[in-house]
């Protein structure tokens, strides 16, 4: 395979596999009234039982900031977020925290994204699964510095 049928190739898995991704998380994000970055907040927020700051999430997340702010804001209006010291102007200082009801729907997504992985994974073996997230890593970061 040419460098160009390669790049052809590598373009269209990574878009396919986006585009799959993504219809897979609106499928089950839409009937929690959630969208997919709420999903990655909440998911990142279940790993933090100190909490997280908006800045972390960002970072997290892949987002900017802006946007956090927004999810923040949103998730909070839901019951499903909090702010670990209510009445702290550094929002993107202070931690955030999951309620009892943000807690129990991450749990819920964190159970549906488990499910999947080992059913799209089903057929690999352990180290071919950390192979592949070791090399896609170093092409990831390799395609940010480009």
């Amino acid at each position: 395979m040419n460098d160009t049928e390669r790049f052809c190739t590598f373009t269209l898995l990574v878009s396919g596999a986006y585009k799959a991704l993504r219809r897979a998380q609106e499928k089950y994000t839409r009937r929690l009234g959630l969208r997919s970055v709420h999903v990655a907040c909440m998911l990142q927020l279940l790993g933090a039982s100190e909490g997280l700051s908006a800045t972390e999430l960002s970072r997290l997340c892949g987002v900017d900031r802006a946007q956090v702010s927004r999810v923040v804001g949103e998730l909070e209006r839901a019951g499903l977020l909090r702010e670990a010291a209510p009445g702290d102007k550094r929002r993107y200082r202070g931690s955030l925290l999951l309620t009892n009801a943000g807690r129990e729907q991450a749990e819920a997504m964190s159970g549906i994204v488990s499910s999947k992985l080992a059913e799209v994974s089903a057929e690999l073996r352990a180290d071919e699964v950390e192979t592949f997230y070791k090399v896609f890593r170093k092409i990831a970061d390799r395609l940010e510095n480009i």
